[in-house]
């Protein structure tokens, strides 16, 4: 990728963090009002602003820290819609609730840049800045309510738990850095005497990361901080830190794919391309592919069958973010044959189906869920799509796009992660998350029919803020209008099984030498 200009790549991220600057700035001046009814629409626009310009932003690297292409221009895009339908959420229910003070919109923007540097991060350092943004902003914000002790608990256990994995991925980069010289993801050398160095840096980078998107067995935290935060933040955290979290997995396990292989042109990859597998140095590579498809499935396993037995709609949320994590896992497998592409483009194409569907699906039910968020259960649920059509109908179309129902960019992101596999020729693992899929869409229906069941008890009502009926209409079209671009973030999945030697492959093999080569001068 070539070297990008500054200020046309920094734009978007740049407007989100004014707004929330100037949320901040505006929100010791404003009345308890007033604060729930003018920063929502501050923020609001510098979002959709960030998003504009996010479709105009300049392709290539800057200095291999920072990196925009194809796949990362939709992923953040993916960050913005899923932080505007979570400002439209916390508008209504924190102004239902009377929650004193405005300083949730402006935590959310700056959580929304932190997500955004992860999606573009190219460095392991820029990663870590990323990270620690998005989850301050975010430990504040599960402790929200600061007088339920479920908040409190959610709180100690998400910080404390974070604060241990954020130093295990800063001890994977400093081993890392000690095997390259480098902290860079891709590396065209790579010292033989240092490999094992090297490997083991790289596994506690990914352990570091597989506890920030919640996978088996690094997922104990996530019921309970789902379950202690607002609901408009459960959302939120749901999706973006996914995105953030994935995107930095799937860039991390490209470049270490291309290295191990012999294949790294050097420089910054393209996430939208694929890489060629060969056989050289994949030895060490193809048990840790292994260990993460194991992975994969346990999570399927244990969040979609922990899932069913719920009744609190934000611990159903929790699991099946779990079993989700556990198909993007499976998007990570390395092709069967070597000479092969791997690519992750279904990777990217399920993160943006999950982020929108997700965040709105948690802001719709914000709404319905009375004060305090006291009808988070199943039963408080019941007859709520007949008392309050609009946001029965969005959270009911949302749904669907997570279960995987078509026609929706969800079906269509378990789909193209399926026709991988297969491609790969994971022909049996394929089939067994298929058949997790079924019983994933399972607690969604429940949910759907008892949203929309007959019931004798008076259901609560909501008004409608304009915010949140524009958000949640824009995500709900997204749901389906994005179902026309299933190539649209870089090449088609089904190419990763082409033959050797394709036009598909942009990354050039090198010489076997590469990899014994001396590593660069520190």
């Amino acid at each position: 990728m070539p070297t990008a200009d500054l200020f046309p790549m920094l734009v978007p991220m740049s407007l989100v963090l004014i707004g929330a600057l100037v949320a901040l700035g505006f929100e010791p001046f404003l009345q308890r009002a007033s604060k729930h009814a003018i920063i929502p629409w501050l923020a609001a626009g510098f979002l959709v602003a960030a998003g504009l310009a996010q479709f105009g932003a300049t392709t290539g690297h800057l200095h291999g820290l920072l990196a925009m292409d194809t796949p990362r221009m939709w992923l953040c895009g993916a960050i913005i819609a899923a932080a505007l339908c979570s400002i439209a959420g916390l508008q209504q229910s924190l102004s239902r609730d009377e929650y004193p003070g405005g300083e949730s919109y402006a935590l959310t923007l700056f959580a929304t840049v932190g997500a955004m540097v992860m999606t573009m991060a190219n460095d392991s350092l820029a990663l870590f800045a990323g990270i620690e943004l998005a989850s301050l902003s975010i430990y504040a914000m599960v402790g929200l309510r600061r007088s339920r002790p479920e908040s409190n608990e959610a709180l100690f256990k998400y910080f404390i738990m974070g604060s241990v994995f954020s130093a295990i991925y800063l001890y994977g980069t400093a081993l890392t850095y000690g095997a390259t010289g480098h902290t860079n993801f891709g590396y065209a050398a790579l010292d033989i005497n240092h490999q094992t160095l090297f490997y083991v840096g790289q596994v506690l980078m990914l352990i570091g990361l597989l506890f920030k998107v919640g996978v088996v067995p690094f997922h104990f935290w996530a019921p309970d901080a789902y379950t202690g935060a607002p609901i408009a933040v459960t959302g939120f955290m749901g999706a973006v830190i996914k995105v953030g979290g994935f995107t930095a997995i799937g860039a991390l396990w490209l470049n270490l794919v291309a290295m191990s292989s012999g294949t790294h042109p050097g420089g910054v990859l393209n996430l939208g391309e694929a890489v060629t597998v060969t056989q050289v140095g994949m030895v060490s590579l193809e048990k840790l592919n292994l260990a993460l498809l194991v992975l994969g499935l346990l999570s399927l396993v244990l969040g979609n069958f922990s899932a069913l037995k719920q009744t609190s709609a934000r611990r159903i949320v929790a699991y099946s973010s779990i079993a989700h994590a556990g198909y993007m896992m499976l998007a990570l497998a390395l092709p069967t044959s070597t000479g092969e592409l791997l690519s992750l483009n279904s990777l990217w194409y399920y993160l943006v189906a999950y982020a929108i569907a997700t965040a709105g699906a948690l802001a719709a039910f914000a709404a319905i869920s009375g004060k305090d968020d006291a009808g988070d259960n199943l039963s408080s649920l019941a007859g709520q799509g007949r008392a309050q059509p609009f946001y029965g109908l969005m959270l009911t179309i949302f749904l669907i796009s997570i279960a995987g129902i078509p026609p929706t960019i969800g079906f269509l992101g378990k789909f193209l992660v399926f026709a991988d596999l297969v491609h790969k020729g994971k022909m049996m693992i394929a089939i067994f998350a298929m058949v997790m899929a079924v019983v994933g869409a399972a607690y969604y229906i429940r949910m759907i029919v008892t949203l929309w069941a007959a019931t004798n008890k008076e259901p609560q009502t909501a008004s409608s803020p304009v915010l949140a009926r524009w958000a949640l209409s824009a995500a709900a079209i997204a749901v389906f209008a994005l179902m026309a671009w299933p190539n649209a973030l870089g090449k088609s999945s089904a190419q990763s099984g082409a033959a050797p030697g394709a036009k598909t492959a942009v990354v050039a093999p090198a010489a076997p030498a590469a990899l014994i080569a001396a590593p660069t001068p520190r």
